[in-house]
């Protein structure tokens, strides 16, 4: 029997919980709940895509999901309420090939699309030691099992930072590091809030300590590439980029970085790949890839492509504040010149 008449806290808890089992999909849709979403790819042991690779997703309380990844190792679970899940994947074409445990905690903390990256291994590969927590390549880092008092000041400093509290977050930031050293989750994030702050010097000081944590943490590397890159080191920030990419294949943010960095050293093709996966992924953020692409058309003698691009931005972005100088070269560009150096 569930209920118990001499325990109404209990019977309580467990009625809300059928309550929520019992929701039809719809509500969910309507906005009443906010579902997350959990995508990411299979890589095989030559760092390849491990395509049609099956991935499951299980917790403690008996939730079991099962999707196919598709050629290119990209998965995506949807429609997940808030929680701890473990993360599986196989390659039904080699049976040989399987990945270790994958752990995401979705929280309050945590963006409602999340990112982790399933690495399969071969049979024969020696296990890793059994003290070995399982890798977690994503932005719901299973936060290592920190202290509780570590993981409240640390999303205490979250919420802070998306109020703009910035002094405060940084304290509380501070706080869950001093709590837990190796708290790599915390170092990166306040890294990006240095960065806000214009700290970039900080900021990547803190990317440095969480790589040397967990070398493939995407948004630390991330982080460290924005710093190097807002330094003007564009042959620097290009390697960290490249690698926040392959941790976090769908964020838009390193591509056009890197997109924009590779123009700059005028690295075309590679910075014409960069920018329009940039597009594909997020055109909205990315606009401004457009103006780089006219760039590379511009160096490249292809005034009406150029053209296109650039009053492709200005009907996405009718005013910026470099609006007159854009209309310049694109009236130059539509009447055949070519404007000055790029």
């Amino acid at each position: 029997m569930l209920l118990n008449p001499k325990n109404p806290i209990r019977n309580w808890k467990i009625a809300a919980w059928l309550y929520f089992l019992c929701l039809p999909a719809g509500l969910l849709a309507q906005g009443r709940f906010t579902p997350y979403t959990i995508y990411g790819r299979v890589t095989l042991p030559d760092s390849g895509p491990a395509a049609r690779a099956v991935v499951k997703i299980t917790n403690r309380m008996g939730f079991d999901r099962e999707v196919k990844a598709d050629e290119a190792g990209r998965y995506e679970i949807s429609e997940l309420p808030r929680g701890r899940y473990y993360l599986t994947a196989v390659n039904l074409s080699v049976p040989d090939q399987f990945s270790d445990p994958v752990m995401v905690e979705l929280s309050l903390s945590t963006p409602y699309t999340v990112s982790a990256l399933i690495y399969l291994r071969n049979k024969e590969t020696k296990p890793a030691s059994e003290d070995k927590k399982p890798a977690v390549i994503s932005v719901a880092e299973e936060k290592q099992d920190a202290p509780k008092t570590a993981r409240k000041a640390f999303e205490q400093a979250m919420k802070l930072r998306r109020d703009k509290k910035y002094d405060e977050s940084l304290k509380k930031f501070g706080r869950s590091i001093e709590l837990f050293p190796s708290y790599f989750q915390a170092l990166a994030e306040r890294g990006h809030l240095l960065i806000a702050m214009g700290k970039t010097g900080e900021a990547l000081i803190d990317f440095n300590r969480a790589l040397e944590l967990n070398g493939r943490y995407g948004p630390a590397l991330r982080g460290a590439g924005m710093c190097k890159f807002q330094a003007g080191r564009y042959a620097e920030a290009i390697p960290d980029l490249e690698h926040a990419a392959n941790a976090e294949p769908d964020n838009a943010v390193n591509y056009y970085l890197m997109g924009i960095a590779d123009v700059a050293l005028d690295r075309r093709e590679h910075g014409r790949a960069a920018l329009q996966k940039a597009l594909s992924l997020d055109p909205v953020a990315s606009v401004r890839a457009h103006v780089h692409l006219a760039t590379l058309l511009i160096r490249e003698n292809r005034p009406k492509e150029a053209a296109q691009e650039i009053g492709t931005y200005l009907e996405a972005v009718p005013d910026p504040p470099d609006k007159q100088g854009l209309l310049a070269i694109l009236t130059q560009l539509r009447t055949g010149k070519k404007p000055g150096p790029n």
